[in-house]
């Protein structure tokens, strides 16, 4: 099977239209941060920040569009939007419906979700979050891991897993596995030698999608294996989960 590449992937995305402007998303500037790793493909779609909780059937029609080409095992696409402008106000956004407040946080068959983080980098969370999640697998829990640190992934070499994760229906990906451990970590989709250079709101759609897109299944305990500071990737997991 011959390798995707970059001309065909903006050519598929070339037909998926922007609802609001009337043209392609690639010829209005929208696509950015493609990385395309052994069939694995990411990319970010850039929108204004008030559009896009509307457009995520845009999103999703962009990633099935990039499924369908020879060569492609999963793609990844994250919706970011700009900040407004200083001194303009951003757009508050609508109050969620009563039943939709009372879901917020919940990922689906995951029991608690333990974060490992600390201020300053190199002091040893990944080391801790490896060993926290073994051993609590070794008392008999169902455990998973997620790489939060979406800039310096290390779990892959932490828990020696290699390989890309796979998909059943294209909309999901499928955790990699070792010592019983699920694991899902930026580390499965891009390079390791290729730098992540995406702002915010890129890096929080990431998270999100790590966390309500993967197929986790039945876990006792999620362990959230975070980056240092108090960063983008922190005020997602304390705006998104319990």
């Amino acid at each position: 099977m011959s390798a995707v590449t970059e001309r065909q992937i903006l050519d598929a995305l070339g037909r998926i239209a922007d609802p609001d402007k009337g043209s392609d998303i690639v010829s209005l500037g929208m696509v950015s941060g493609l990385v395309i790793r052994d069939g694995n493909v990411a990319f970010a779609i850039e929108v204004e920040s008030e559009r896009g909780p509307r457009l995520e059937p845009l999103r999703k029609a962009a990633e099935k569009a990039v499924e369908t080409l020879p060569g492609v095992l999963s793609v990844t696409a994250v919706l970011t939007g700009e900040a407004p402008p200083r001194g303009r106000a951003a757009p508050q956004p609508a109050a969620a419906p009563a039943g939709a407040r009372g879901q917020r946080g919940a990922v689906p068959g995951v029991g608690a979700i333990v974060a490992v983080a600390s201020g300053k980098g190199g002091v040893g969370k990944s080391t801790v979050a490896a060993n926290l999640a073994l051993g609590l697998k070794a008392n008999g829990l169902r455990v998973g891991v997620l790489d939060a640190d979406i800039y310096g992934p290390s779990m892959p070499r932490m828990l020696g897993i290699s390989g890309r994760p796979r998909s059943r229906d294209g909309k999901t990906l499928i955790p990699m596995e070792n010592y019983g451990l699920k694991c899902m970590s930026m580390g499965f989709l891009v390079p390791e030698d290729t730098p992540m250079i995406w702002r915010g709101p890129m890096v929080m759609s990431a998270l999100q999608q790590m966390l309500r897109e993967v197929e986790w299944g039945e876990l006792d305990i999620m362990i959230a294996d975070m980056p240092p500071g108090t960063g983008d990737a922190q005020l997602t997991m304390a705006q998104q989960v319990p």
